[in-house]
Parts: structure tokens; C-alpha cells; sequence
């Protein structure tokens, strides 16, 4: 299975994560998880257009490895099963 590209707010969290992990090491996920959010609401869009701007490039990788590659979500249907 090929997997999804990230996004940009998962490559901003990718980033902060490590950044708040090495700084409150008792953190936990949903915690850094929810701080990271409200980071990324607050970020300016400059920040916001170079993680954007990261996404594509991921995205334009894997599409040169996979060219075929069509994200198809799974119906809720199908899940259940």
C-alpha cells in the first residue's frame, strides 16, 4: 500500500513535536497535539505557505515514484467490516 503524503499541518506538527517533546518530556501526545494546533491557528502565513509549499513537494515526490497513485478513502461501510 502507498502511503498518504502528509499534509502541511502534519509536517508542522512533525517539526514542533520534536521541538516541545525535548522541552516537556512528560508531555503527552494528544497534550503536544493540542498545543502544536493551537501553534499552527496562530502561525503567519508565511510560516503556513513554506509548510504548504513542503506538502507539494512531498506530494510531487511520491506521484514521481507513484505516478499512478489516486488517493481513494475507504467508505464508512467498508471500515465496519
Amino acid at each position: 500500500k502507498i502511503p498518504r503524503p502528509p499534509n502541511a499541518f502534519i509536517l508542522y506538527r512533525k517539526d514542533r513535536h520534536k521541538e516541545l517533546k525535548n522541552a516537556n518530556p512528560a508531555l503527552k501526545n494528544n497534550e503536544i497535539s493540542t498545543i502544536v494546533g493551537a501553534m499552527w491557528r496562530r502561525e503567519t502565513e508565511e510560516i503556513r505557505t513554506e509548510y504548504f509549499l513542503k506538502a507539494q513537494e512531498c506530494k510531487n515526490q511520491l506521484l514521481k515514484y507513484y505516478p499512478q497513485y489516486k488517493y481513494t478513502p475507504r467508505r464508512s461501510a467498508d471500515i465496519r467490516r
